[in-house]
């Protein structure tokens, strides 16, 4: 699995591709391929969401339910 550094660094390569094919396209809403490099660049987005909310759950998990209940309530 990547690692967030190597996630960041796709999610700025995909990012200029993707204001590049803006650039580059006549119909900028609909055109194909910038729709592609917004999906992935919005894929990668979600990736890194997904791992460090993963991160945070597995330090919540670490902490005595009782912990856990106040820090969510706060």
């Amino acid at each position: 699995m990547a690692t967030l550094d190597q996630l960041k660094t796709h999610i700025e390569k995909a990012k200029t591709e993707f204001s590049d094919a803006i650039k580059k396209a006549e119909d900028k809403k609909n055109d194909l391929t910038s729709r592609q490099k917004r999906k992935k660049v919005k894929r990668l987005e979600r990736k890194v969401a997904k791992i460090t909310a993963t991160e945070k759950m597995a330090e919540e998990k670490k902490k005595p339910k009782k912990e856990r209940k106040s820090a969510t309530e706060a």
